[in-house]
């Protein structure tokens, strides 16, 4: 699956927690829906904090992504409007941990998701995937049926173990003849500092190899981020003057601007 279909599906993804997928995959999202974007959240981590993030508990939804992908309920049930115009939400709640373990046996199991968003992919222009830290099936689904990945980096030593194995697995997943990892993945350098020089230049150097797949925004170490995830908004709404909004905004147009070039390529 390329990009050069009209709906762009995006995992966002980094095997260690903490590093700011969550908070990409929401104000991404939310920053594409302000460029009158029609934008699809599935938060696909257990942990449902995309969820959380925008202000839905689990009372307020009776169908969640489990419920498609394991007692195939129709997933145009599972979409829930936002307060945030022109985005939607396909919630998580913690059953997606088991759907995970009943996915493991099933043939094709990687192919799931894949076959879910065929129903509605036409509807929106953007899906992001909001995936668990892990390369298990539930991440194998999000790899499969996505034709563009984001990796969020923090400068941290342990930001970028596993980084290997997430590039073999993209390999494995995808079918190299149309895939290109040059095109297709970006890597997001997350709570910045510039005053850490010595931390800032050892993560850049191990990130060399891929020079060509950092994003040319980076999002600055911001308070007002973590405090838009407690107060359940986006950074736009929650604080729009403050240097995270500026930061995803700059980031939602280099996004676009990226996926612009790769459908006229």
């Amino acid at each position: 699956m390329s990009i050069q279909q009209n709906t762009v599906i995006v995992s966002v993804i980094n095997q260690k927690g903490g590093v700011g997928k969550t908070t990409t995959s929401i104000n991404l999202a939310a920053g594409l829906a302000m460029r009158e974007k029609s934008v699809l959240l599935i938060d696909f981590d257990p942990q449902a904090h995309s969820t959380i993030g925008l202000g839905i508990e689990s009372e307020d939804f009776s169908i969640a992504v489990n419920d498609v992908l394991i007692s195939k309920k129709n997933i145009n049930d599972a979409i829930m409007e936002t307060k945030v115009r022109n985005l939607s939400i396909i919630p998580s709640h913690i059953r997606l941990d088991r759907a995970e373990q009943q996915l493991t046996p099933e043939l094709f199991r990687e192919t799931f998701l894949s076959r879910a968003i065929q129903k509605i992919e036409k509807s929106f222009d953007f899906i992001i995937i909001d995936c668990r830290p892990t390369l298990g099936t539930l991440t194998i689904n999000a790899l499969y049926v996505c034709n563009f990945v984001i990796i969020p980096c923090d400068i941290g030593r342990y930001s970028l173990e596993g980084f290997s194995d997430l590039m073999e697995t993209l390999d494995n997943v995808k079918d190299n003849s149309v895939w290109d990892k040059q095109k297709y993945v970006r890597i997001l350098i997350t709570k910045y500092d510039a005053r850490n020089k010595l931390s800032n230049g050892w993560v850049m150097q191990q990130l060399k190899p891929y020079k060509k797949m950092i994003f040319k925004t980076v999002i600055r170490r911001n308070e007002a981020l973590n405090q838009a995830h407690m107060a359940q908004e986006s950074i736009f709404t929650y604080k729009k003057d403050s240097s995270g909004a500026e930061d995803y905004k700059e980031l939602t147009n280099d996004f676009i601007k990226i996926c612009r070039n790769l459908k006229t390529n």
